[in-house]
């Protein structure tokens, strides 16, 4: 594998670090990574419930909030659905923890066995003639048509709660809807399910406080010369959801349009002595009642006391981060809602527990660690990490955390994403998705022990089973490749169980470096799941193969499909055909890039602590932004030995690093020894610095990703 080391320019470096007061180190690898604009910064740097996009923004958000609000009130029975991976599971928890703090007691169901994704047009029926009257899906149900169409039949309305795609933008006739892929819906669609489902707990616990659903406006006036500028913007649920702009230049339908925006609302201004004596004469010396805001920010604030709106937005956080947040108006917005925020903070400490569960979804689902993304998963980090206000984990968690020996030290995305999200996924994967509801949702500690020991034998089983059937559909996979010129591989068996097909899938498509599918076939059925590389959309498949397809969903780079067995052998023939009509450009050859080169003077100076600062500052790692790699040059080589069972595959490593020495592990790097990896051998080391819960709670690893002779580049 190749590594590069992309050229930085060290002003941008130094710019950088200076306004926002970082070291030039952590400066250089966000300008390495063009992670350096205000609007990304702000997500890497903030850990600040403030940077969050408002949920009410979903156009259908307070409409799903006032539904559930109305079968609290009337005691109605209400299911949940959700799916059976791990963004499911956490989320169909989430969701049920949620509606319980309402005073509901919400039945619960995901997919087990070779049951299908989605809703279940025989389960309706059934909890129809239970008299229950409100459906809610989790990580499903935008696809769901006849479904979502057969429950209003059935006198049932469906709240839809997911992160899929729609179909060609084309919606379901759901009560409401609350997906961030609907375009022009939310400001963010890298959202997953149970991050959904967390932003509708933020709107509900909004709902419970005296600022849900209470309107008014903010009015600033400002003269320029002869000329005067009103402005007023709207407020609803701590969202601005209009605004208006007139001048005495204008006519009297300004005046009126003005007029009409503010009518019905209480007003507030910043520093009423200088504002309402403007804002009156706009309206020809007409008596004005406005609230003035900076006595009441001033209450809250005490710092802020005497101070301009011009010199308040100079210290605004969000103004420096974000451009549009600049302006009088606007920064006067900024903080009537972090005062509002404040008065209510203790109404969200259930939601702020919850978001151990959206870390864990957004990792095993793989999102985007951007946006949002990134301060939700560091919010939940802390929450795991019991580092955070609230002092508490999750026991359920704590078991699993126990059972992989992560419960003494401070835990990072890396050992979620490898050691936790797998126990959850393979649950549902073995079709028992039941299990990890419950395991979360458990409160007797026995009982949760016994979920997460059951939990831990399914992961095994799976990961048997996985072996089992690699190595029965390998060869075929290979005359598939060959049969479809080497774009694609399609594997079907009927002895593939329907949870591990996207386990198989992926593995067929980093091994043979060509799109895959796999089908388990269950008699007249059959399931498949598509895995993709950059250079191909596993949605434009899925989408060509519609007309013989009897369901399917997914994203561009995964998706899942039903299809009658005997459809099989045309769904290859169309492929074929498909694939001759597309053009494909082949994934690029992966070559890492190195975010800084430390030498081992630097690696001395920053000792384990800083080391240790430097990766946590920098958490979250995993999609769109992958843990920090490093080059050191003139490594030597103490120990070099063959591990892995069966096959001695992997490298056992001590190297020189700083002024110590490391342990370092090579997985599949076996191919190297005894060539440029052996005893007292000195090389250039591209690597990770990982933790190692095997030698201790707070013990380091390094994780080589590549090493060539000394000098060589």
């Amino acid at each position: 594998m190749k590594w590069v080391k992309p050229p930085i320019e060290g002003d941008k470096v130094r710019t950088l670090a200076a306004s926002h007061n970082l070291d030039l180190l952590t400066a250089s690898i966000l300008t390495r990574r063009e992670m350096g604009a205000p609007g990304q910064m702000a997500f890497f740097l903030e850990e600040d419930e403030r940077f969050l996009h408002n949920p009410y923004i979903f156009p259908d958000m307070e409409k799903a909030v006032e539904r559930v609000l109305a079968a609290a009130e009337e005691g109605e029975k209400v299911l949940i659905c959700g799916d059976k991976d791990a963004d499911g599971i956490t989320g169909t928890v989430l969701m049920v923890e949620t509606l319980r703090m309402l005073g509901l007691n919400p039945e619960w169901r995901v997919p087990l066995g070779d049951e299908d994704y989605g809703l279940n047009p025989q389960v309706l029926v059934e909890k129809a003639a239970e008299d229950v009257t409100l459906v809610i899906t989790v990580d499903c149900g935008v696809t769901d048509f006849p479904e979502i169409k057969l429950a209003g039949e059935l006198g049932m309305d469906v709240l839809v709660f997911d992160h899929h795609m729609p179909r060609e933008n084309e919606l379901p006739d759901a009560y409401a809807i609350i997906n961030p892929k609907i375009p022009d819906s939310y400001p963010f669609t890298g959202l997953c399910a149970v991050a959904v489902v967390s932003k509708f707990q933020w709107a509900l616990s909004l709902a419970g406080t005296e600022i849900w659903g209470g309107e008014y406006c903010l009015v600033q006036a400002e003269m320029d010369g002869d000329k005067l500028t009103l402005e007023a913007l709207r407020m609803r649920n701590l969202l601005e959801t209009g605004r208006i702009s007139v001048s005495s230049e204008g006519d009297e339908t300004d005046r009126n349009r003005f007029l009409q925006f503010i009518q019905g609302q209480p007003l507030y201004a910043y520093d009423i002595a200088g504002q309402v004596p403007l804002i009156s004469s706009f309206f020809g010396g007409a008596d004005v009642h406005v609230v003035d805001a900076a006595t009441e920010i001033a209450k809250a604030f005490p710092g802020l006391r005497g101070r301009s709106l011009e010199d308040l937005e100079k210290g605004s956080r969000l103004a420096r981060y974000f451009p549009e947040n600049a302006g009088a108006l606007t920064t006067l917005r900024n903080l009537m809602i972090t005062l509002h925020t404040r008065a209510v903070s203790g109404a969200f400490d259930s939601w702020r527990r919850g978001l151990d569960l959206v870390a864990l979804g957004t990792l095993a689902d793989l999102m985007p660690l951007k946006d949002e993304n990134r301060i939700m998963v560091r919010m939940g980090l802390n929450r795991l990490n019991v580092s955070d206000s609230l002092k508490e984990r999750r026991a359920a968690l704590r078991e699993l955390l126990i059972r992989q020996r992560l419960h003494e030290g401070r835990i990072g995305t890396t050992e979620i994403a490898w050691q936790l999200c797998p126990l959850i996924n393979a649950s549902g994967r073995m079709g028992r998705a039941d299990v990890g509801v419950k395991l979360f949702l458990e409160t007797d500690q026995a009982r949760i022990a016994s979920l997460a020991d059951e939990l831990v034998k399914l992961n095994k089983k799976r990961r048997a089973l996985g072996e089992e059937y690699w190595e029965k559909i390998r060869p075929g996979a290979y005359n598939s490749k060959e049969e479809l010129g080497g774009r694609m591989v399609i594997a079907a068996d009927e002895g593939v169980p329907r949870g591990i097909t996207g386990i198989l899938a992926t593995r067929l498509q980093k091994t043979m470096d060509a799109a895959a599918v796999v089908i388990s076939v269950k008699g007249k059925s059959a399931s498949g799941s598509i895995r993709c590389d950059s250079g191909m959309n596993a949605l434009g498949w899925l989408e060509a193969m519609a007309p013989i397809l009897d369901d399917f969903g997914g994203h561009p780079q995964a998706g899942g499909f039903r299809i009658s067995s005997g459809n099989i052998e045309n769904l290859k023939k169309q492929t074929m055909k498909w694939l001759e009509k597309i053009s494909h450009a082949p994934a690029e050859p992966e070559i890492l890039s190195v975010d800084a080169e430390l030498s081992h003077k630097e690696i001395t100076r920053l000792g384990h602590e800083g080391f240790e600062a430097l990766l946590e500052r920098l958490e979250p790692y995993g999609e769109g932004f992958k843990p920090l790699t490093f080059l050191t040059r003139s490594v030597k080589i103490y120990q070099a030995d063959l591990v892995g069972k069966p096959k001695n595959n992997h490298l056992k490593l001590l190297v020189s690093l700083g002024s110590n020495r490391w342990p370092a592990l090579w997985w599949d790097g076996a191919e190297r020894y005894g060539t440029i990896i052996r005893k007292n051998a000195e090389v250039d080391l591209v690597y990770r610095v990982d933790r190692d819960p095997w030698r201790g709670p707070d013990a380091r690893r390094l994780t080589v990703l590549e090493a060539s002779p000394c000098g060589s580049k």
